[in-house]
């Protein structure tokens, strides 16, 4: 019996390598694409706040948690936020239980001492304010010439954002929002 000829192991190991490098660039490839392909794009943002500006209830409530990720080994700073608006205007918002704005004519059964934000303040945290915060976060990200992974998903129906992330490159910052809206019947 003769041994195998040395040219047959050359040619097998090539293809085993080839494939090894082959494997290897999809492996890599793939998810690249793929996370590029969910990342939010301005005009996404600009559609759901068009569906927001044509369906959008009187009077919802929010619950909207936020979480500030800083480090892989550091704990989440957690925010949670209600937010009340009534005729298209924000009566009422809540961090965790402490009352930061209620509307003038609901202060009275409050209290004075809880309008510790003013009314433009409190703009700041209805569905508007929220697209108005992604838009804004794209801006940066545009002008820092910096691709961030930023990823949206929005009602089909209603179009406001009900899960957001935003990780900044090169820190280990993640912010994430979950937000539930409760649709309520007109007054």
């Amino acid at each position: 019996m003769s041994p195998p000829s040395s040219q047959s192991r050359p040619r097998s190991s090539f293809w085993y390598f080839f494939a090894l490098a082959l494997f290897s660039a999809a492996a890599i490839t793939i998810p690249l694409v793929y996370n590029l392909s969910i990342q939010l794009r301005p005009e996404e943002l600009a559609e759901a706040r068009r569906r927001w500006q044509e369906n959008a209830p009187d009077n919802y409530d929010l619950k909207w948690l936020v979480e500030i990720k800083r480090g892989v080994e550091t704990e989440a700073e957690k925010n949670e936020y209600l937010v009340k608006v009534r005729r298209g205007r924000v009566v009422l918002v809540m961090e965790t239980t402490e009352v930061l704005y209620i509307h003038p004519s609901l202060a009275i059964v409050a209290g004075p001492g809880v309008l510790a934000l003013s009314a433009a303040d409190a703009g700041h945290y209805g569905v508007p304010a929220l697209f108005d915060e992604i838009e804004a976060a794209l801006h940066r990200d545009e002008a820092a010439g910096r691709k961030n992974y930023m990823q949206a998903q929005f009602d089909p129906n209603d179009g406001h954002p009900f899960h957001y992330i935003h990780t900044m490159r090169g820190t280990k910052e993640r912010v994430e929002w979950n937000i539930k809206m409760t649709r309520l019947a007109a007054d």
